[in-house]
């Protein structure tokens, strides 16, 4: 028997899906404007079925690669998605190479000229995608293709699998030094921005991610505890994150000037959204003397210099809400002074002074 389910897309239209499964064959199913045309395909096709007569084979060999693409989205895939936007523009790309092929002739070698034009093909402002750039899209096709075989049965396997990843650039290994902390701090006093000053210390000081400080609420941070709590991180998991007394004084001034009716703990002035600091940001670095420096810096500059205080892995990984510690080492960039500092104070401690 066929089963008819009624469903929304995302653009707020109905669409009806049947769902045909008969033991001893592939289930099978379409989608359709009106519940009538659902009822009469299942209907004739339970018939072609029982009666030996459906070609499974020319029923996969009709189903398209764009067709894939609007029911991987008409199913609710993304819905719960961090990266969703990304991965929908990954789609949209990947749509309008393949939207016309029959997801057969999608193939492992077709994939890899597509990905190819993918690396040559330059971005819209002339740039060159990146290895890990390229992963990227490709890690959202090849979610799609999984999808198509494990959840449809449209395909028999994921034709991704087969082609290697790219090898990756190794990650920014780039550290404030306490010279250039120090201007940066001092260039930022200067800024016209608030919020500038206090969200440097911020990040320096606690190595949350700079999209988690523009999202806190007041409600998410507690001055006399001296801890704010970061509701939505990357990973999806909530954490939170011990503020420092300098923090507090500025998180403090800035509670005193707020508008009452914004939420948001560095919100716009013109908008209830939040602060587009860039603008700031690049000219307290003019104004500092700073080169090759992103805001995500500070994220390593604090991985850096906390693991230089002695802060465990463990530690630090609570701190920053790294998911894998592999992750947490690729922030993590100690200089040679301070291993060979470590190295010193163990090889004292074991050999106590005798030599070997």
């Amino acid at each position: 028997m066929a089963s008819i389910y009624k469903r929304k897309n995302e653009n707020g239209t109905t669409v009806w899906r049947a769902v045909i499964r008969i033991k001893g064959h592939p289930s099978i199913s379409n989608h359709f404007e009106r519940k009538q045309e659902a009822e009469d395909w299942a209907q004739d096709v339970e018939r072609q079925i029982k009666a030996g007569q459906f070609k499974f084979d020319q029923h996969n060999k009709i189903r398209t690669f764009k067709e894939l693409v609007q029911r991987y989205l008409q199913d609710g895939a993304l819905e719960h998605h961090k990266s969703a936007n990304d991965t929908r523009r990954h789609l949209d790309y990947w749509k309008s190479c393949l939207g016309e092929y029959g997801l057969i002739h999608v193939t492992p070698e077709l994939l890899g000229k597509e990905r190819q034009n993918l690396i040559d093909t330059p971005t819209l402002k002339g740039g060159k995608r990146t290895a890990s750039t390229v992963n990227r899209y490709m890690a959202s096709l090849s979610a799609l293709l999984t999808y198509a075989a494990k959840n449809l049965s449209w395909i028999s396997e994921n034709p991704t699998l087969r082609l290697i990843k790219l090898k990756e650039n190794p990650g920014r290994d780039r550290v404030l030094t306490e010279d250039e902390i120090t201007r940066l701090l001092a260039a930022s006093r200067q800024s016209k921005s608030p919020y500038l000053y206090c969200l440097i210390l911020l990040s320096l000081t606690t190595g949350a991610r700079q999209g988690e400080l523009l999202n806190l609420d007041w409600k998410h941070i507690s001055l006399e505890n001296k801890i704010a709590f970061i509701k939505e991180s990357k990973n999806g998991r909530p954490r939170s994150i011990a503020l420092c007394d300098p923090v507090i004084k500025e998180l403090q001034q800035l509670y005193q000037n707020r508008n009452p009716h914004k939420p948001l703990v560095f919100a716009s002035k013109t908008a209830f959204g939040r602060i587009d600091i860039k603008k700031a940001w690049q000219q307290a670095l003019k104004r500092a003397g700073i080169t090759n420096c992103r805001a995500h810096d500070m994220r390593h500059t604090f991985c850096t210099y906390a693991a230089a205080k002695g802060a465990s892995n463990l530690q630090l990984q609570t701190a920053t809400g790294h998911r894998t510690l592999n992750m947490l080492l690729q922030y993590t960039h100690m200089d040679v002074e301070v291993t060979k500092q470590f190295s010193n104070q163990i090889s004292d401690q074991i050999l106590k002074g005798n030599i070997l």
